[in-house]
This record gives structure tokens, sequence and C-alpha cells, in this order.
């Protein structure tokens, strides 16, 4: 059997490997145990491969590729464990990336797992610059394309949620967070209503020490085209450096709108790197 982590502590072991990926944040928020997850290794003391699973988000694959019967007993817990526990909490699809041991690759064990029914995507990580960010913001503050007046920017704390009676920001919140508690001393968000109704969300989904991975939701298409993404991103953005975090940017390669937002924000795009999937009815129906 694999080995579950349990403990940040134990899980801690698992950071070198994990570390200056395009995962690292998200892969380190379940390490650190602020965000829901679960992690498994090859080796409880000095782990050379791990499965680790980011709820609502991710599932990875890292370390050592080699290694037959780890990757026979990752896609035994994927399946058996992990997919009835994901399609429970609201995922539908599978979404799978790989970082190999320098040398080494995962494609080949991947191939060969859940009977090859894995498609291939892409998906585009962003580096934030401050210096673009603020030259963005000068524009943004002193230009006049802003969303209409019939919205409300507010941030995402105690009283605004209190106000949410549909319950929306505590949903998208606790999709990635073990409680509101741990989001309100360690996450930041921002949010627009709508005649009293919240209808989107810009939020830490993720954090791993000062780094905070962006998660931003327009739920309605009536309210897309209207600013409102730029608008939270832009106030999300101000308030992480306000208290010293770096924000990150990671979408799929067709969400084409995520992608311009990113570039008009400071971020920088970098280089597209796959991602492989499938539905999750159709893997636990094979």
């Amino acid at each position: 059997m694999l080995v579950e982590l349990m403990t940040p502590a134990d899980r801690a072991r698992v950071l070198p490997l994990i570390s200056n990926t395009n995962g690292q944040v998200v892969m380190g928020g379940v390490a650190s145990g602020l965000q829901a997850g679960r992690v498994y290794v090859d080796d409880a003391r000095a782990p050379q491969s791990a499965l680790v699973w980011a709820r609502n988000e991710m599932f990875y694959l890292v370390g050592r590729s080699g290694h037959e019967r780890f990757n026979r007993l990752a896609e035994q817990t994927i399946v058996s464990r992990l997919l009835p526990e994901a399609l429970h909490a609201g995922e539908d699809t599978l979404n799978l990336e790989t970082y190999p041991l320098p040398g080494q690759e995962w494609d080949a064990a991947v191939g060969r797992m859940f009977g090859g029914a894995l498609r291939q995507g892409w998906r585009i990580p962003f580096c934030f610059r401050e210096e673009m960010f603020e030259k963005f913001s000068h524009d943004y503050e002193h230009g006049p394309i802003k969303p209409s007046p019939k919205y409300q920017l507010r941030m995402v704390d105690p009283e605004s949620v209190r106000q949410d009676a549909g319950g929306v920001i505590v949903t998208e919140i606790l999709k990635f967070w073990h409680s509101l508690d741990d989001f309100y001393r360690y996450g930041f968000g921002t949010c627009v209503l709508y005649r009293d109704q919240v209808v989107g969300t810009c939020i830490s989904v993720f954090v791993h020490d000062s780094n905070h991975e962006v998660g931003i939701v327009v739920y309605s298409t009536e309210h897309r085209g209207q600013g409102l993404a730029t608008a939270m991103a832009h106030e999300y953005v101000r308030t992480c450096l306000k208290h010293g975090c770096t924000p990150h940017w990671t979408t799929e390669h067709f969400r084409h709108d995520s992608a311009a937002i990113a570039r008009k924000l400071g971020f920088e795009q970098g280089a597209s790197y796959p991602v492989h999937y499938a539905p999750i009815r159709e893997l636990l129906a094979k």
C-alpha cells in the first residue's frame, strides 16, 4: 500500500520534490494542511515518489517516475478512493499534472494508466511582475473604464459572508479550505454584489508560505464582460501586496479571458505545459 502522510510535519518531507514546479503553491498548500487534499508517498521517511490530490483543483504525480509498484498503487488509490471522494466534492473531471525527477519522465507511465483513457490538454502559468501591475493599476484607477455602479465591489470578510444570503462565498471558500477561520487568517478575497446577490468572487484558493494561488469566478454569463473579474483581481492583488504576499495565476489554455486578465494585471505568461484529463464517471465505469 501507499503511505498516506497525515500531518504537516510528515507532509513536509515531500516539499523537496515539489519545489520549483508549476504546482508548488497548490501542492504546498495541501502539504501545509491549509487546503483540503491528500498526500501519498512510496516511503514515509524518504519519499522518492508522491501522489498529491488538491481537492477541486488537481492530481499530481511527482518525483521518481520509474517506480512501477508505486505507479500501480497510485492508479488504484486514485480510482478506488480519491475519484469517488472528488465526485462527492463536486468535481467532474480528473486533471493530472506530472513532475518527474531530472532526467526522468512520466509520459510512458501515465500512458499506461487508466487503460489509456487520459487525454492531453495544456495549462498556462503566469509569473507576477509588480512593476507591470503598478503601471496597470495607475492607468486603471485614473481611467474611465470601471464596472457599472450597479455592481458593488467588496472584500471577503465575516461581514460580507453574513450578508451573502445565498451562501456563495462560503461554498467557494470551502471547496478548497478546511474552515472559514483558516481562510480569514491566511487568505484574501474580493467579491462583487449585484442587487445584494454575490455574482463573482476572487479568493486565495491555495496558500503556501507567502504565495497565494488566485481563483476567480463570475458565476453567471449575464454578468460577464462587465469588467467584474478585472475589478476583483485588481483589488485582490493590491491586498496581496499590502500584506507582503505574492499572487500566482495559472489557467487552462482554452480560458482566453482568464489569460487576458492575467496579462493585463501584470502577470507575465510562461510556457504552456501538459495536463492529462478525463471525466471521472468515465474512469469509474471502466
